[in-house]
């Protein structure tokens, strides 16, 4: 069996890393990747115990086992190796070792037999792989979208779930290292661009029906308790006079029963 058989075996395996690491002790991952057995003797200390080859390790099995996921996870620390300093007080630094890590993808893996279909995503999300937990509250809405549309540009859903994946295995290849900020600060920004979505949605539903009270007849009847009449349409077309007009939101419920009450008692 060829290496690029082999190295797609192992990636899908229940648990890639034993395999990962039996090839490394034989010396056979210097032929298959020298560049992941060159993380061996990263250390990623004193911020990480493990070396950035365990860690890398420990991310891959911790991922769903798709092509893609595998990949990335397999990949996505592959630059920390030609992007390692150490700093004067001995602490291990990657500056940029994403965006180098990236650029090392397309090659390791048409070295590997994989495909542009495949390389692409695979590129994308090790570019990205460090944004999601980077994420915080102070985000504007337009960084939260931005962020989203760039992991979908030409997956849709799929990149998005395919980047949050990849953030939630690199927490956890951390472990037995406390990540529960990090994986709240991941579930914050999945929950935000969720509400951004929803939003977006209603906003747009809202545009296509076009301007339109935001209570119909039978709900009009049922806060007035009275018995139908003129006066049902007169309120409806207050209300939406209020939503032309850009004081009333179009799915602001509450606000519009609070609008219709002080009519009808203005008017009665």
């Amino acid at each position: 069996m060829t290496y690029d058989l082999l190295l797609r075996e192992a990636l899908l395996a229940e648990r890639p890393s034993d395999i990962f690491w039996e090839w490394a002790k034989k010396g056979r991952l210097r032929e298959i990747m020298p560049d992941l057995d060159a993380l061996r003797v990263v250390s990623q200390q004193p911020a990480h115990r493990d070396n950035a080859f365990i860690h890398t390790l420990k991310v891959v099995d911790a991922i769903e086992p798709s092509p893609v996921r595998r990949w990335a996870a397999l990949l996505h620390d592959i630059g920390k190796g030609p992007a390692y300093i150490e700093t004067p007080e001995g602490r291990a630094r990657f500056f940029e070792h994403d965006t180098i890590g990236a650029a090392m993808v397309p090659e390791i893996m048409q070295a590997a037999g994989e495909t542009p279909e495949l390389i692409e995503p695979v590129e994308r999300l090790v570019s990205m792989h460090m944004r999601p937990i980077s994420y915080s509250t102070e985000w504007s809405d337009a960084a939260v979208r931005r962020l989203r549309e760039e992991a979908e540009e030409g997956r849709g859903e799929d990149g998005w779930r395919d980047l949050l994946a990849l953030s939630r295995a690199d927490l956890r290849g951390y472990l037995p290292e406390p990540i529960d900020r990090g994986l709240w600060v991941l579930e914050q920004l999945e929950q935000r661009a969720q509400h951004l979505e929803e939003q977006e949605q209603r906003e747009q539903i809202n545009k296509e029906r076009g301007p339109r009270s935001p209570l119909d007849g039978h709900q009009l009847l049922e806060i007035a308790g009275r018995e139908p009449g003129s006066w049902v349409g007169e309120v409806k077309d207050y209300l939406l006079g209020e939503v032309k007009a850009g004081r009333l939101a179009v799915d602001d419920k509450a606000e519009a029963e609070r609008l219709a009450k002080e009519f009808l008692i203005l008017n009665s």
